[in-house]
């Protein structure tokens, strides 16, 4: 029998009541709060606004991701364990707390690529639990958002630190362009890049993007009557004079970031926006998105003019999205990507390589690419550089239906909802276009895998779907309180996993960091042995341990040293296969004249092999 959508429903305009905390609590007289509201908000504000503000800095052994790791999941492991336990003690009638259909379906995932290793061989398992971990956090912060996050005046809040956040970022890019850093440590050491501390350009320009379309919307809200009418006058407008300012500050970061995906990103996610307010009859608030939208613009006008200063970036960035319509073979560098990415995710489209593998198996699929298609140029990626074609290849078939049935069921029940001019919440029009902006971002970057962007997709489907969705359908309905007690204990269990996990990883990767200073060989082993003992830290400390032989034996120049080292290298080879270790080990085998590492690792260097060291350069994260 066809499953029919429930008749429990969301009334859209008492979703968001202004500045009242409201959370929306289904429970009788002596219900109980999942989270305490304030700390729940807290929690949320700090893994949403944090992350693209810090970086972990050179005490660290990883220098970029740990701290941003920290800043995002352990706020959201922090909910999720003291949600859990309420959700376990109370169940759901006296909690109020449902998963929606959406979040079945996130749940499924989980459980598929949980159960995902029993058929295929996960070759870094280090890997594996990372991302297992990272998919767990969007998931709970998804559903605990769905519950919990039911504030206006919270979502403007966030959005305000969110603003905040990207506007010293393109102070720290602005200084870091000029060299100007430092004297700043807490700015990343990466002089003459424009980058903030997001750590790499694709991310700040899809920081900027998301904070202009941030700064778009807040002044459509402000303008249109969406926000309290208690407000004071004078507060009312140091608020929309405020974001007209930083809306300026980022619109300039994102010019001067030269990256087209961003800037194309806002495009569509600002086309969505308008087209929500044109369909709901918003007039006044669909003004001053237009007047959001010559803001930008002017600052392109200013930036473009200051080129010849050394201000102005955005002249770069109008010719290289020129040549890129002009010139289809400017976009020949992820053109080949995609191309060996397809190569990699045909290795197995049935099982798929599992969750975070796509990147160990590139240099194999590059070489099958190359065989098909001699043109390709030779290079080295973690990253697909579109979302969909990476997931494909890690979750196969059976998650890529997965993925397309989900998509296609919310943009189905959001154009549904545009013919029949469903009226909209001013928060859940944002939600909409910013899914829009990340999603097509997605396209030709990465922005699923940096956590500190992908937190505001889960936001972002929390408050679209409590709208744009039916609440439940027949199938994913759950009747009993007691299996919502077993999925708290669940969510409690795994959240305690996840901050031991991560706890433990960040003393390997001290550990490891430790190992790097030292120049005693003992000692450093000793540190190196620490750090493969620990989950999150085992694979790359035996990398490192084969760096280690490596150095031993440059010193002892003994025959059992080099082959120790040569055998720990190509170990670590075989389970995280990179650029690096690929070079290393043909120099090694070309040293001792190892005939048969020759013959193994020949297919993955780029043909013809002539001078591998001067094309063998991996990109960085």
């Amino acid at each position: 029998m066809k499953s029919k959508a429930s008749k429990k429903s969301y009334n859209s305009s008492n979703i968001f009541s202004g500045n009242i905390l409201n959370l929306g609590m289904h429970g009788t007289a002596g219900s109980k709060e999942t989270i305490p509201r304030m700390f729940f908000y807290l929690l949320a504000f700090f893994s949403l606004g944090l992350p693209n503000l810090v970086f972990s800095g050179i005490s660290w052994f990883d220098t970029l991701h740990v701290m941003k790791w920290a800043a995002a999941m352990v706020p959201v492991a922090l909910m999720s364990a003291i949600g859990g336990i309420s959700l376990a003690l109370y169940g759901s009638e006296r909690t109020g707390f449902r998963i929606d259909a959406f979040g079945w379906l996130w749940l499924i995932m989980l459980g598929y690529i949980s159960v995902q290793p029993l058929w295929v061989n996960i070759s870094s398992w280090s890997t594996y639990m990372k991302e297992w971990f990272f998919f767990a956090v969007l998931m709970a912060f998804y559903i605990f958002c769905f519950n919990l996050f039911r504030s206006a005046l919270a979502h403007r809040t966030v959005l305000w630190l969110a603003n905040i956040n990207a506007g010293i970022n393109v102070v720290f890019a602005e200084l870091l362009i000029r060299n100007m850093n430092g004297a700043f440590p807490f700015i990343m050491n990466v002089p003459g890049n424009y980058i903030g501390n997001t750590g790499q350009q694709e991310m700040f320009g899809l920081w900027m993007a998301m904070a202009v379309m941030n700064g778009i919307y807040l002044n459509a809200v402000y303008a249109g009557g969406a926000d309290d009418p208690r407000r004071d006058p004078r507060r009312a407008n140091i608020a929309r004079y405020s974001n007209i300012l930083l809306l300026s500050i980022n619109a300039w970061g994102m010019w001067n970031s030269t990256t087209r995906a961003g800037f194309l990103s806002l495009i569509t996610a600002t086309i969505i926006l308008s087209i929500i307010y044109i369909r709901n009859s918003r007039r006044e608030m669909l003004t001053k998105v237009g007047q959001g939208v010559l803001i930008v613009l002017l600052m392109l006008a200013v930036n473009v003019g200051m080129t010849q200063l050394g201000f102005g970036r955005a002249y770069a960035l109008l010719n290289k999205t020129m040549d890129m319509v002009v010139n289809t073979s400017s976009f020949g560098k992820r053109r080949d990507i995609w191309k060996t990415s397809w190569a990699v995710a045909t290795e197995q489209p049935l099982k798929g390589l599992g969750i975070g593998q796509y990147k160990w198996h590139y240099l194999k699929g590059q070489s099958t690419a190359i065989r098909k298609d001699p043109e390709i140029k030779w290079q080295f990626t973690y990253w697909a550089h579109n979302e969909y074609l990476q997931w494909f290849a890690e979750f196969g078939i059976f998650g890529a239906i997965l993925l397309i049935t989900a998509a296609a069921w919310w943009i189905w029940r959001f154009i549904k909802a545009l013919t029949q001019k469903k009226i909209l919440s001013a928060e859940a029009s944002w939600a909409c276009a910013m899914l829009f902006l990340i999603m097509f971002d997605a396209i030709f970057s990465r922005p699923f895998h940096r956590i500190e962007n992908a937190v505001w997709l889960s936001l972002a489907f929390a408050i679209a779907n409590r709208e744009l969705l039916p609440f439940s359908y027949t199938w994913s309905e759950v009747r009993h309180s007691s299996i919502y007690r077993i999925i708290g204990a669940f969510i409690f269990v795994m959240s305690v996993c996840g901050l031991l996990f991560l706890g433990y990883g960040l003393a390997g990767n001290k550990y490891m960091r430790y190992a790097t200073k030292t120049e005693n060989a003992k000692l450093q082993a000793h540190y190196i042995e620490k750090a493969k003992s620990i989950p999150m830290t085992r694979d790359e400390a035996e990398e490192q341990y084969a760096y280690h032989l490596i150095a031993v034996a440059k010193v002892t120049n003994a025959q059992k040293d080099w082959e120790n080292a040569i055998n720990q290298l190509y170990r670590s080879f075989t389970i995280r296969p990179q650029a690096k270790q690929l070079l290393e080990l043909f120099n090694m085998a070309k040293q001792t004249k190892n005939k048969e590492l020759i013959k193994v690792i020949l297919p993955y260097l780029p043909p013809p092999v002539r001078n591998p060291a001067s094309v063998i350069s991996p990109q960085k994260n």
